[in-house]
């Protein structure tokens, strides 16, 4: 979460800041939220222009004309990610000129007003952050085409994330140091979570990677929020750990013996989230998915009185309700889900708990409410259904992991496979900073920004980084002349979108002719190249020539 606190010709009082009686809960306030102060609009602009896409936003302005104060909430609404508006003033006739229709603006008269719904916003968001965006759907009866390819594309990627991962070498002393390093700056003011970050670098082993997780810590949100917020330089950052969890809960789940069991999991779901369950939907776990074999442990998280084995407070139009979820899985007939029985590792052992690899895919097969409870009920069951489409992905990636390396491949999918381009820039633009400067991967990471740069259309930034890619890999021929021709052919390409068909064609036939005389005759990439070929020969209205290299 963010806070902006803008102010104008004043700023917070030292009386008035929260009075809260327990200064553990105030300090541990402080680790939820990252506060920006800004005394001037623009900077305020800018902050939100470059906030993340899931961070939970809330601006605070303070003393400020009411023709500024309109301007700014102008401004503001034009952002999505502004999720709240706080305005405090001093002058009563403000609130007469500030629109009321807004549902995510609050006014006060009082900073002690406002500091008691900031703490109970964030308590709300905080909690909604550990139990919502569990699942990725995939409805394919009931949305347009193009949510389903959008849906399609997050299921998938999830699944080749943890392959590429997998990939990745174990144990990483220099993956060790980034996670460690990021867990610091996001706990840097909590001194209980930087001393359970201390003791896990003294004593940690993979093979301890469960018991790690399971143990209330920094570690468990860490996780659990990287995941669920597809946010890919905090994945990488925490491949050191996931990886390894991975490794433990398929060595557990594969030395087990049930043929067949039922689970349970508490959740609380905005309504949002919630009507985008259906019944015959499948759904991904976003992330370890924590489950219980004991029913009663899991209403005793949403709140259900054990004895009278009702919930008195529950809302059935409320924002966010409480979901049961009941999941049955049969391992002979789904062999490839992992679940594991982690309740002898655990540090809470009589929780019974089972945990689901993330990325588990599961069919609903019922919802309903209860309404003696004021619980929704959703019965699922592993599904079958995914298995193919991830096995053809799953091979696709094997074999490309022949020749990339999975770090320069973890990019390359995101753009390739979810289209998302910032993220998958981001995340090159951030290598090239980390990576030493004679690294071998440089020209790939370059060769891969230019790619980036051609999608979306800036040409002459795209030719920028494929000629930097050329002259890296040209210091590494003959061994990388596969790599020096698929450059010269992307470069070919973006000389093609810019109307020069001289260089577009000078640059493909160079790229043609050293792959013809560098590998076989049927080499896989040969269709590739005379594809591109034609297409620049049709650019260059010489259509002869494009047919004779179809």
């Amino acid at each position: 979460m963010v806070i902006f606190r803008e102010f104008g010709n004043k700023t917070l009082e030292a009386s008035n800041k929260p009075r809260m009686a327990d200064m553990n809960a105030f300090k541990r306030w402080l680790t939820l939220v990252e506060i920006r102060t800004i005394h001037q609009q623009q900077t305020s602009i800018k902050q939100v222009k470059v906030a993340r896409s899931h961070e939970y936003v809330i601006t605070v302005i303070v003393s400020y004309p009411i023709e500024t104060i309109q301007r700014i909430i102008h401004r503001f609404q034009q952002h999505r990610v502004i999720q709240t508006i706080f305005i405090v003033y001093s002058d009563e006739n403000t609130a007469h000129h500030l629109p009321s229709i807004i549902d995510n603006l609050h006014i006060f008269q009082t900073q002690e007003s406002m500091f008691e719904l900031l703490e109970k916003r964030i308590e709300q968001v905080e909690e909604q952050n550990l139990s919502g965006g569990l699942f990725t759907t995939f409805n394919s009866k009931e949305k347009s085409l193009k949510d389903v390819q959008k849906d399609f594309a997050i299921f998938v990627w999830t699944h080749v994330f943890k392959v590429l991962l997998m990939s990745m070498p174990r144990g990483s002393l220099q993956a060790k140091y980034d996670m460690l390093r990021e867990c610091r700056a996001y706990y840097r003011n909590d001194v209980v979570q930087l001393a359970q970050i201390d003791e896990f670098e003294r004593k940690y082993q993979s093979k301890d990677a469960i018991r790690w997780y399971t143990k209330p810590g920094f570690l468990f949100y860490i996780v659990n929020r990287a995941l669920p917020s597809q946010d890919v330089w905090v994945l990488y950052t925490c491949r050191y750990f996931i990886v390894d969890l991975c490794c433990c809960l398929e060595e557990v789940s594969s030395l087990q013996s049930f043929a067949s069991v039922r689970l349970y999991r508490e959740a609380k779901l905005n309504r949002d989230e919630l009507e985008q369950l259906q019944v015959g939907s499948l759904v991904s776990t976003n992330a370890f998915f924590s489950c219980s074999s004991d029913r009663n442990v899991a209403d005793m998280f949403i709140g259900i009185d054990l004895i009278s084995d009702i919930w008195s407070t529950h809302n059935r139009n409320a924002w966010q309700q409480f979901v049961l979820f009941i999941i049955d899985v049969n391992c002979k007939t789904s062999m490839n889900i992992v679940v594991a029985d982690v309740s002898n590792e655990s540090e809470l052992p009589d929780e019974n708990e089972m945990i689901f690899n993330f990325g588990s895919t599961f069919i609903i097969n019922k919802i309903s409410f209860d309404n003696n409870k004021g619980i929704w009920l959703i019965q699922m069951s592993s599904s079958l259904d995914h298995i193919r489409i991830n096995d053809q992905y799953e091979k696709y990636i094997h074999t490309r992991l022949q020749h990339t390396n999975p770090t320069i491949l973890f990019g390359h999918s995101l753009a390739n496979i979810s289209c998302d381009y910032v993220q998958s820039m981001n995340y090159f633009h951030r290598l090239l900073r980390i990576l030493p400067i004679d690294d071998v991967e440089r020209p790939n990471i370059y060769y891969n920004l230019g790619r980036i740069y051609r999608f979306i259309e800036k040409f002459e930034k795209s030719l920028e980084c494929f000629r930097c890619a050329q002259l890296l890999i040209r210091l590494l021929l003959p061994e990388r002349m596969f790599d020096y021709c698929r450059i010269l052919s992307r470069t070919g390409i973006v000389y093609s979108y810019l109307e020069d068909s001289e260089r577009a064609l000078k640059v493909l036939r160079q790229a043609l002719v050293l792959h013809k005389k560098s590998f076989p005759v049927n080499h896989t990439e040969i269709p590739f190249h005379l594809n591109r070929l034609g297409y620049a020969y049709f650019k260059a209205k010489q259509y002869n020539h494009g047919f004779d290299s179809a």
